[in-house]
């Protein structure tokens, strides 16, 4: 790729005058009158003679194709003024100059977020009445965007899928799901109506608050561009088939808010949307709730319908209060209680008639996620200067022939900028073994754009270069190396959390599958009690029961935790429970006790010591952070004292 620094470096043919050019050559030097031809088919570099009295179709054309030359200079782009394509150095008149650079302006106009960032020019040789010139141009987000995610969750064929169809692409239903074609991506999907995969849709909404999705937008990049805060939709799978799918967009691409749809044509409260609303208090999770399908809805079974998701609202989440909206001029104080938990707004909404999506994207419009990059008080052994450490959740890998291995995710704290890459100690992992390598971010984009910085709350693609190999996996994550070690993040294969339950028992020695960011492992359940200190707390409230696990890792698999983060299990395809981790520790085994993390052993915690006759049932030893040696009770893992 042609960048600033080499972009006169491309070999010169050996017909150019003296057939020995400089490959270094600029037009700004003096006495330069050839250059290298220019590359049509890839670099950021554009020669222009001159842009003087340039039709409509024609200004169109040029704008495309300055949209062509940012993203080949990963959203920076040179037009160099007086030059033709096949590199001669002619000059233009100062009167063809600046109608040229009105013209460039013109361009940048048209495409969002473009901007001419200098204008570099010299006068020709023997004639002072001719000019070349350099015009750099940059294309970034602006830093002031913000990103929502809502995670659309429900029982199948409640209309999760329509629903976000008529959002996204602006467009009504006509009873046979036309709405949701659009977000299918597989031909099955098509054929039996249900979603078996996770589908990503975006609306997004300018500072004026007009919003932009595919209904006025070519791309979902023009709606990122043009928007100043981006809703981000996860839909997911309704039907218990793909439940594994469904957990892993839940603990995989960081909702922010949970939406709950609920058909209108049926009266009870299914057993699958009991548990996504269980899991949104056992999560502390933003709720709203979209009763769809009103065109079918009848008035004898409406109410009960009605009656009975707001009598589950309030046996779910007794703390929180009940909103029917409806025609709400107060969006703000609405999406801010229900940021904070404070209360869940019930909407009621028809796919075929367009009715209701109004007021759920005057909420969406106004609802931010106060992202601080943790959940809870885990930071109060943190100094300010840790705050910022970088931590990016992997989600996706990609192999690019012209880039290399891509990384897709959510940034959880911290900023990082490519251009300090060689100066800030980046590591990915962890593999199996618990291991990571050092690695450098080469490039940036947040939302499909080309950016300077990935942010904290942003979804960003970052071009990684280990520098060790490594098998990539999702469900790693990439991180400063001082923050390892802080906050309880540790590297671990024992993980105890406060869940709440799912109807279903558990059991110790129970093993199950365990789902933490983009990955699911197999794990055993060896430690169970109730959460005491929680039930204290909340003796005189209706609140769901909650109960402290402790689960082991199979096969000495060892992965990223931390206190907040969040877990979902299940057992084939019933949810078991769903919580946050509340302390991580370190189990060795005979398969992992030489394996340590490649990292620098300062940014690690102090390991501990392990005691011979400390076993668990499994016949491996236990240690805590701080060197604590524990024990096996016949309840599984307790502390020794």
């Amino acid at each position: 790729m042609t960048t600033r620094d080499t972009m006169y470096s491309e070999e010169i043919s050996p017909n150019l005058k003296g057939g020995d050019c400089d490959r270094s050559l600029s037009v700004l030097q003096d006495g330069i009158t050839k250059l290298p031809p220019e590359l049509d088919g890839s670099g950021n570099v554009e020669y222009k003679t001159k842009l003087d009295n340039i039709s409509e179709t024609r200004a169109k054309h040029l704008a495309t194709q300055l949209q062509w030359r940012l993203a080949e200079g990963n959203g920076h782009a040179v037009y160099v003024v007086g030059v033709h394509d096949n590199g001669d150095v002619v000059g233009i008149t100062e009167k063809e100059f600046r109608e040229t650079i009105a013209t460039i302006s013109g361009m940048a106009e048209q495409l969002d977020n473009t901007c001419v960032v200098s204008v570099e020019r010299r006068l020709l040789a023997g004639d002072s009445n001719r000019v070349v010139a350099e015009v750099h141009l940059t294309q970034r987000n602006a830093q002031s965007q913000t990103e929502l995610r809502v995670a659309v969750l429900g029982d199948h064929g409640v209309g999760k899928s329509t629903v976000l169809g008529c959002l996204t692409y602006g467009e009504s239903d006509d009873g046979r799901g036309k709405a949701r074609v659009s977000l299918l991506r597989h031909r099955h999907e098509l054929e039996t109506g249900r979603t078996s995969s996770i589908s990503l849709g975006a609306v997004g909404f300018t500072a004026e608050g007009q919003m932009q999705n595919y209904a006025n937008n070519r791309s979902a990049e023009h709606i990122y561009r043009r928007s100043r805060h981006v809703v981000t939709f996860i839909d997911t799978c309704g039907h218990e088939k793909h439940l594994k799918t469904t957990a892993r967009a839940i603990t995989g691409h960081s909702p922010q808010v949970f939406c709950v749809v609920i058909a209108a044509n049926t009266t009870g409260i299914s057993t699958t949307t009991r548990e996504y609303l269980r899991m949104a208090a056992a999560l502390e999770m933003p709720l709203m709730v979209v009763v769809s399908k009103m065109d079918v809805a009848e008035k004898s079974t409406f109410s009960v319908l009605m009656h009975n998701v707001l009598a589950t609202l309030d046996a779910e989440l007794p703390e929180r209060a009940k909103c029917i909206v409806a025609n709400s001029a107060e969006h703000l104080l609405l999406a801010e209680d229900m940021m904070r938990l404070g209360v869940v707004p019930v909407f009621t909404t028809s796919a075929v008639r367009s009715v209701g999506f109004g007021e759920l994207t005057k909420l969406l419009e106004k609802a931010r996620a106060s992202f601080t990059g943790d959940n809870s008080a885990e930071l109060t052994d943190i100094d300010s200067i840790s705050r910022d450490l970088f931590e990016f959740d992997v989600e996706h890998l990609y192999s690019i022939d012209t880039v290399g291995s891509v990384a897709t995710g959510w940034v959880r704290r911290g900023a990082f900028a490519a251009s300090n890459s060689p100066n800030t100690p980046l590591i990915i992992g962890p593999d199996a073994s618990g291991s990571f390598v050092d690695v450098q971010v080469t490039s940036i984009h947040t939302l499909r754009i080309p950016s300077e910085t990935a942010c904290a709350g942003r979804s960003a693609a970052l071009a990684i270069r280990p520098c060790k190999a490594l098998r990539l996996q999702k469900g790693m994550v990439i991180l400063n190396a001082n923050l390892l070690g802080k906050a309880g993040r540790v590297v671990s294969n024992v993980l105890t959390a406060t869940i709440a339950m799912f109807g279903s028992s558990i059991s110790r020695m129970q093993n199950v599958a365990v789902h933490i960011r983009s990955a699911s492992y197999l794990a055993r359940i060896v430690h169970i009690e109730d959460d005491m200190s929680y039930h204290a707390c909340n003796e005189q409230t209706n609140l769901p029961k909650h109960t402290v696990v402790r689960l082991i890792l199979h096969a000495g698999v060892q992965v990223y935790s931390y206190p907040g983060m969040p877990i979902v299990v299940r057992d084939g395809r019933c949810l078991v429970f769903a919580g946050r981790i509340t302390a991580t520790q370190l189990l060795v085994t005979e398969a992992n006790k030489d394996c340590k993390p490649e990292v620098n052993p300062q940014c690690m915690q102090t390991p501990g010591k392990l005691d011979a006759q400390a076993t668990t049932p499994d016949g491996v030893g236990y240690i805590a952070p701080g060197g604590r040696s524990h024990e096996a009770s016949e309840d599984g893992l307790s502390a020794q004292r």
